[in-house]
């Protein structure tokens, strides 16, 4: 800031100024030597310090006049009581009339277009108690006791939050402390108990080594056969337990579908053959030139599966017939897919010109015998063409197993080819004449007996 203007002089030496703006002019007094000059001569200085002196050494009346009633004195503000009051407390006081002096000199060194300050009103006690709120000293101790006491609260508020703390963890203490005897009562129990452990590990030792007697003994003993077949592999036999013996060696599965086709007449087909088997089994009708005829019959391929896309197709001879003809359609037997020349042969394999059946599909086929007078058709078969997974499958247990017939029996009939397990089935017959397990296998070569 600048220097002090005569308003603020006299507001200063007034004493009527705020607490922020004496702060300030504190503050510049303290930097500027030009208006701290203005403020007070040498004597004057040296009379303020001896004054202060003998206020700080001297024992002193305790109420002395302060500045404000020296002003109000000194510029006839003060009523006829309180200034009689003031006169005669100068008359007993040397400080307090030093400072009347010193004051009506300095005032006598003021400019003389300064303006006189007008009287005031007396000073009340709430004006007092503002000043003295305002004084910065006791702002001072007001922001220390502040502190002092948030510091206080903030230990109050940390040591309950540690009572608590304590309380919570001497709960806790005291739930295991009630834990830990449970323990040890178990240990106890446990102990007394040891001798009762030990006679039951005898016994359980004592029936471990029967078990391994009995099993021994069952692995000594030979079960009983419950039948016994001759392959063209060996001989095969299964127990009366369920065991299958074979010469060679087969993956489980195959043993299982094996000895459930041997001893229940059962099939586990893979669920593509089983859905195919199911529709296959249902009646359907082609219509055809001729009246159907049960004198035409269809020998192969029919309810069974074949692994050729184009495989061969043979029925019985007619008496009377000039030629044949063969009718191809789809699985639901309403489109034809092709028809064959007429022909004189009872064996017909689907040519190369002719469209090429679709693998894992169903086809209808029916044959037309045509005679001199009139045409007969045959009972319309359906047949299924395998799936490259089941082919694939099929073809490699065949070179694995050429050597057992009873083998391919089971992986022919699982399949769906008919044809093919009951040549299997021929040469089984003819080891093993009139033998029982034999007789009722060909019922689960077809799609109303044992398909699983």
């Amino acid at each position: 800031m600048s220097h002090l203007t005569p308003e603020q002089w006299q507001r200063y030496r007034t004493g009527r100024l705020q607490a922020g703006e004496l702060a300030q002019i504190d503050a510049h007094l303290a930097q500027c030597p030009e208006c701290r000059a203005k403020l007070l001569s040498d004597a004057q200085r040296h009379q303020a310090v001896k004054r202060l002196q003998v206020q700080l050494f001297s024992r002193c009346p305790s109420n002395c006049l302060s500045h404000d009633q020296i002003a109000d004195y000194l510029h006839g503000r003060l009523g006829r009581d309180e200034r009689q009051r003031v006169e005669g407390h100068l008359q007993t006081c040397p400080l307090c009339a030093q400072d009347v002096r010193a004051l009506k000199e300095w005032q006598q060194t003021l400019p003389p277009h300064l303006p006189v300050p007008p009287p005031s009103r007396p000073i009340t006690w709430k004006q007092r108690l503002a000043n003295l709120l305002t004084n910065r000293w006791l702002i001072a101790w007001e922001g220390v006791a502040l502190i002092a006491l948030i510091f206080f609260v903030s230990l109050h508020l940390h040591q309950q939050a540690l009572m608590t703390q304590w309380q919570q963890v001497n709960h806790q203490l005291t739930h295991l402390h009630g834990h830990f005897q449970k323990l040890q009562e178990q240990v106890q129990s446990l102990q007394q108990g040891q001798q009762q452990w030990s006679d039951i590990r005898k016994q359980l030792a004592q029936v471990q080594r029967q078990l391994q007697g009995l099993q021994k003994h069952l692995t000594t003993t030979q079960p009983t056969p419950l039948l016994t077949l001759r392959d063209t592999a060996g001989w095969v036999t299964v127990t009366w337990d369920g065991q299958l013996r074979l010469p060679f060696s087969l993956p489980p599965e195959w043993q299982n579908r094996l000895r459930r086709m041997l001893t229940e007449g059962q099939l586990e087909r893979p669920k593509p053959i089983r859905l195919a088997w199911a529709e296959m089994g249902e009646a359907v009708t082609m219509r055809g030139k001729g009246g159907v005829s049960e004198k035409v019959k269809l020998l192969s391929p029919v309810m069974t599966a074949v692994r050729s896309p184009r495989p061969t197709f043979r029925w019985m001879a007619v008496d009377g017939a000039a030629g044949y003809k063969l009718l191809l359609a789809d699985r639901s037997a309403t489109h034809i897919l092709w028809e064959s020349p007429l022909t004189q042969e009872t064996t017909f394999r689907l040519p190369s010109d002719a469209p090429a059946l679709k693998r894992g599909e169903i086809y209808t086929w029916q044959v037309e015998a045509r005679r001199q007078n009139d045409a007969l058709l045959s009972p319309p078969a359906r047949f299924w063409v395998l799936d490259d997974a089941s082919a694939a499958q099929v073809a490699r247990m065949e070179r694995r197993f050429a050597h057992s017939a009873l083998t391919l029996l089971t992986l022919y009939a699982s399949f769906g080819l008919k044809d093919e397990a009951m040549a299997q089935w021929q040469r089984l017959q003819r080891l093993n004449p009139h033998h029982p397990a034999l007789q009722w296998l060909p019922r689960t070569f077809t799609p109303a007996n044992g398909s699983n």
